[in-house]
C-alpha cells in the first residue's frame, strides 16, 4: 500500500506501559517529582481508584494539587484554570487521568505552566511554545483519542467556536499508562463514540499521503481489533477481553497518526463539533459515509486492504459498507439533523475546516465540495 520512498519521524512517549491494573505503577514513576498536579475527569475523581492513588502519592511524600470538572471538547478556559493552579503551587509534574479532553487540557497546561501568559495567547498564535514544559503523564479512561501518544492538544474557544490543535514536538507525554480496567465504567454511548473516533483515526492515517509501513501496520491491527470488539464492549462493559482490545487499538492509532496526520473527517468534525456541540466521535462517525465515498476514487487499493483486515470484504466499497454498518450497530446517527445543522452553518464550517487534517486528505476538497458534502447530512 505504501509508496516506494518513505520518510517519517517516529516520536512517542518515552515509556508506554500497558496492562490491567498498571495504574498502580504510577507512584513509583513519579518519585523524582514532589509537587504534582493531578488532573482528572469527574467520574474517575469519584472512584475508589482515585482515593487509593491519592493516598499512595501522599504516603510517598508528594504534595498533590487536584483538579477535575474538565469540560468536554477541551475549553481553553479549563486549560487556564489548570495553569493557574500549577503556577500557584509550583508543581513539577502534571498527571492526567481521563478522556481525551482531560488529557489534552492537561497536556497544554504542562507545556505552558513554566512559560509566561495563558492558553489563549498560544492558541491564537500570539505566543509560541519554545521548549519542553513539565513532566507529563497520561492515563486514558476511554479508548479512542490516542491523546496519550500525541504532541498536540485539541482545544476549543467557546467565544469564537473555533476548535483546533495547539502543538509542539515536546508536548508528547513522557509517560503513558494504558490500563484497560480504567475504561470498564465508561458508559456505552461514550465507549461507542470513542471507539469510532479511533476507527476513523486508523483509516484516515492510512489514506493520509504521509502514510508509511510503520503507521499502516499499526492501523491495520487497530482496525481489526475495533471491528471485532467495539460492539462487544458497548453491549457488555465488563467484557475485559473487548476492553483490552479497544484500549490497545486506541493506543496503536495514537502512535500511528502522531507520525502521519489524519484527513477530511477530522478536518470537518472539529468545526461541526465546536459549533453544534456534537461529541467528537459521533461527528467523525456521521462523516464516514460521505468522506469515504469522496475518497474512494483515489484510495480503492487502501480501502480494499482495510476491508480485508476488518473482515468486511475485499473491495473499497466493502470497507465503506462495513464501516457504516459498524457505526450504525452501536447506535450512531446517520446525519446531523438531531444537532440542528442548517445551511446558515455552512460558511463557518467551510472557513474553519482548513486544518492540517484537511490538508492531509488524499483527495482535495474545494469550498463547493465541502458545501455539497454537508448538504447530504442535513
Amino acid at each position: 500500500m505504501t509508496q516506494e520512498t518513505e520518510n517519517y519521524i517516529v516520536k512517542v512517549p518515552s515509556e508506554i506501559i500497558f496492562g490491567n491494573g498498571k495504574i498502580h505503577v504510577l507512584p513509583e514513576k513519579l518519585s523524582p517529582y514532589k509537587e504534582i498536579l493531578l488532573v482528572s475527569g469527574n467520574h474517575f475523581a469519584s472512584s475508589e481508584e482515585y482515593k487509593d492513588l491519592l493516598e499512595k502519592l501522599q504516603k510517598n511524600g508528594h504534595s498533590v494539587t487536584c483538579i477535575h470538572s474538565i469540560h468536554s471538547e477541551g475549553p481553553i478556559e479549563d486549560v487556564d484554570r489548570i495553569i493557574a493552579e500549577g503556577r500557584k503551587n509550583q508543581v513539577k509534574a502534571v498527571i492526567a487521568i481521563g478522556g481525551g479532553s482531560v488529557i489534552d487540557c492537561a497536556k497544554a497546561a504542562a507545556a505552558i505552566i513554566p512559560l509566561e501568559g495563558m492558553c489563549r495567547e498560544y492558541f491564537t498564535g500570539e505566543k509560541e511554545i519554545p521548549k519542553k514544559g513539565l513532566f507529563f503523564a497520561a492515563l486514558p479512561t476511554t479508548s479512542g483519542t490516542g491523546a496519550e501518544c500525541t504532541s498536540n492538544s485539541v482545544l476549543a474557544d467557546g467565544d469564537s467556536c473555533v476548535k483546533k490543535s495547539l502543538r509542539h514536538p515536546s508536548m508528547t507525554p513522557d509517560l503513558a499508562i494504558i490500563d484497560p480496567l480504567l475504561t470498564v465504567s465508561c458508559p456505552s454511548s461514550l465507549t461507542a463514540a470513542s471507539g469510532l473516533d479511533a476507527f476513523v483515526q486508523a483509516f484516515e492515517c492510512i489514506t493520509n499521503p504521509k502514510s508509511a509501513s510503520y503507521s499502516e501496520c499499526l492501523c491495520l491491527k487497530a482496525l481489526c481489533l475495533i471491528a471485532e470488539n467495539l460492539k462487544k464492549a458497548c453491549e457488555n462493559p465488563n467484557d475485559l477481553a473487548a476492553r483490552n482490545a479497544m484500549a490497545e487499538a486506541s493506543n496503536l492509532t495514537g502512535m500511528a497518526f502522531a507520525t502521519t496526520g489524519l484527513g477530511a473527517i477530522h478536518g470537518l468534525a472539529h468545526p461541526v463539533g465546536a459549533l453544534l456541540h456534537v461529541p467528537h466521535g459521533v461527528a467523525c462517525a456521521i462523516l464516514i459515509a460521505p468522506v469515504v465515498k469522496w475518497n474512494l476514487p483515489c484510495c480503492e487499493e487502501k480501502y480494499a486492504a482495510m476491508a480485508k483486515a476488518c473482515h468486511f470484504g475485499v473491495t473499497g466499497e466493502d470497507f465503506l459498507r462495513g464501516a457504516v454498518a459498524l457505526a450504525e450497530s452501536v447506535g450512531t446517527e446517520k446525519n446531523f439533523r438531531k444537532y440542528g445543522l442548517n445551511r446558515s452553518h455552512f460558511p463557518f464550517i467551510v472557513e474553519n475546516c482548513r486544518s492540517a487534517s484537511m490538508k492531509g486528505n488524499p483527495r482535495s476538497m474545494s469550498d463547493e465540495d465541502v458545501v455539497a458534502l454537508l448538504e447530504t447530512l442535513l
